[in-house]
């Protein structure tokens, strides 16, 4: 037995305090429920996650049936900050504290698979340019010049963006989509061991809403990623984070030349070019000066008035790739034998499911175990 692993009286390996909680907080259970669920107090809950205390037999039993973790997760230590990530919440003020910390533990995980990846495939290298910026500031001249920096670093031009995901991918970001079970949440973004990851939701079916989404994170990865984010600079934060998506996604210049009028049938005709949603071009419209407050108020009562604010006409025609950075790693890994799908489980120790999500695997990818059938002939004398 591994001598890192710590055991108890019998020489059974203990559970790792922490791994107790990461696994319930990835779940989305708060202490009271958690402990309802085990048929535990409250206060043992609190001891075993703390190490005070070590679950029994049947509670630990328990434990991995409530969370779909094997029994490996729990005895297996992993290199965590002692702080933990600092993700950036846009719904800090709406979103509850057990939805961010259950997908906080998430992108954790993503960073396990990343690390486990890397032992055999190299991924992209980091590229993002330096940007002198402060996030005290509301400069919008400094946000704008981010933007126009980053587009000449990626020798994107000044047109329409396409495949943002997949420009990203390709620049070092690791990216993740999967349900996220919280209609506050849209996106969120953190840097772990010097990549940037981004997670974004697959409930939102819009790809326009996800290419601004993804936008708006890469503004948050490369203006904040010294700020830390309270209620006090969450407004200001996010009013950057906008203004950069809307200055990298529609550059002025270019943009800026081809708004003619402010109909929805004119709108309708840049949104096929530009490929970003008709609110965030009157905005962005209103915040160069194009139009004005009233004129923007019309477009957004248009919006309203025909029920289209929140599913726009040609939201199916762009819909973003979907990240395939880890999942691709991972098959590649199997297809050419570097590992088995026994080894993938038992190094993450980590569900199956989970890692399948994570990566963007189809379901029961890594769960099958197929036996191929070779028949042979009977043998038969002349």
């Amino acid at each position: 037995m591994n001598d890192s692993i710590p055991t108890n009286r019998r020489g059974l390996p203990k559970p790792i305090p922490e791994r107790i909680r990461d696994a319930r907080e990835a779940r989305g259970y708060q202490l009271e429920l958690f402990a309802e669920e085990l048929g535990v107090t409250k206060q043992a809950v609190a001891q075993f996650e703390s190490g005070v205390a070590s679950p029994s037999g049947e509670t630990m039993r328990n434990i991995i049936a409530k969370t779909g973790q094997p029994p490996s997760f729990f005895i297996t230590p992993r290199e965590r900050s002692g702080s933990g990530i600092a993700p950036f919440w846009r719904g800090l003020k709406r979103m509850e504290q057990h939805h961010r910390r259950r997908i906080a533990r998430r992108l954790e995980w993503v960073r396990d698979i990343v690390g486990y990846v890397e032992r055999f495939i190299h991924l992209p290298e980091v590229s993002i340019p330096p940007i002198d910026f402060d996030p005290i500031s509301t400069s919008v001249e400094q946000v704008e010049h981010a933007a126009d920096v980053v587009r000449v670093h990626w020798g994107l031009g000044r047109g329409p963006i396409r495949d943002l995901s997949a420009i990203m991918e390709l620049h070092g970001f690791i990216l993740v989509r999967e349900e996220v079970f919280c209609p506050d949440m849209d996106a969120v973004s953190c840097w772990q061991a010097g990549r940037p990851y981004v997670l974004f939701s697959a409930e939102v079916k819009s790809g326009p809403r996800n290419i601004w989404n993804l936008a708006h994170e890469l503004a948050h990865i490369l203006l904040h990623s010294s700020v830390e984010v309270t209620l006090d600079n969450l407004n200001t934060i996010e009013q950057q984070a906008n203004r950069f998506a809307g200055a990298f996604l529609l550059p002025q210049e270019t943009f800026s030349r081809e708004v003619l009028g402010t109909s929805l049938s004119h709108f309708l005709f840049l949104k096929e070019k530009w490929g970003v949603a008709i609110s965030a071009m009157a905005y962005r419209c209103k915040d160069l000066g194009i139009i004005n407050s009233n004129q923007h108020s019309y477009v957004m009562r248009q919006l309203n008035l025909k029920k289209i604010r929140k599913r726009e006409p040609l939201d199916d025609r762009f819909q973003m790739r979907e990240p395939s950075i880890l999942g691709e790693s991972i098959k590649m890994l199997l297809d050419k034998g570097v590992q088995t799908r026994n080894q993938v489980e038992e190094t993450l120790a980590l569900n199956i499911a989970d890692i399948e999500s994570l990566c963007g695997l189809p379901k029961d990818y890594l769960g099958s175990r197929i036996v191929p059938f070779r028949p042979r002939l009977h043998e038969t004398g002349n």
